[in-house]
């Protein structure tokens, strides 16, 4: 097993990002609550009357949300379309190639609830689930540690690995370089707590907390 970390999910990208805190938040030493709009402008995050290279803002209250509006959904799919989401934990906003990205950083369990609510029908036995939560935790604890391994200079970042005899690349998704993964189906489908949680599926997530797939001391890339 191993202990709980944070993980950072990439929501969305854009030049200008509309967003309102349900609950007081705090940035730059105010709090914050309402409708608010960051906007890039010369390398940097408008923001009010200021600039910043990034921007945090962190939850004053256990049950604090904010929401984003226009998340694109189902990115390149037939299905694609703008929707407002509501999220919980922390909402960073960073510049990347002249736009913002806002990024939520919440625990991994909290996350992992999410995306099984919302990639599994209610029906699914509660068994099913389980193992579904072990195989979602494996596969994003493989991408967090890749990640870190780069970041620490480590091995390229990119989905390839090379071992005797055989040479494995995965062709479904790019690799993320400013925070763990996305939150559409190129990596795992994340809405936040914009759609509610089925009871079953928290229950799978802690029943199995921290269990992930081991394979010669490494932990699997599940996908």
């Amino acid at each position: 097993e191993v202990e709980e970390e944070l993980v950072s999910v990439g929501i969305m990208k854009d030049t200008v990002i509309r967003f309102c805190m349900n609950s007081p938040y705090e940035a730059k030493g105010n709090e914050v609550v309402g409708e608010q709009v960051a906007e890039y402008t010369d390398g940097g995050i408008r923001w009010g009357d200021n600039v910043y290279q990034k921007l945090t803002f962190r939850a004053e209250g256990e049950d604090a949300s904010f929401t984003l509006h226009g998340v694109t959904i189902g990115q390149k799919f037939h299905w694609e379309r703008q929707e407002s989401q509501t999220f919980q934990g922390i909402l960073k906003l960073v510049v990347d190639e002249d736009k913002i990205v806002a990024i939520n950083i919440l625990p991994v369990e909290d996350y992992l609830t999410s995306v099984i609510s919302s990639e599994m029908k209610d029906s699914c036995s509660l068994e099913y689930l389980k193992a579904a939560a072990v195989i979602s935790r494996s596969w994003l604890y493989a991408q967090m540690q890749r990640r870190q391994e780069h970041a620490d200079g480590g091995a390229p970042f990119f989905s390839f690995v090379k071992g005797e005899g055989e040479s494995i690349r995965w062709y479904d998704r790019e690799d993320h370089t400013i925070f763990d993964v996305c939150a559409d189906d190129h990596c795992q489908r994340y809405q936040g707590i914009t759609r509610a949680s089925n009871p079953q599926v928290a229950e799978a997530v802690n029943a199995t907390q921290g269990q992930v797939l081991m394979y010669d001391g490494k932990i699997c890339d599940t996908r």
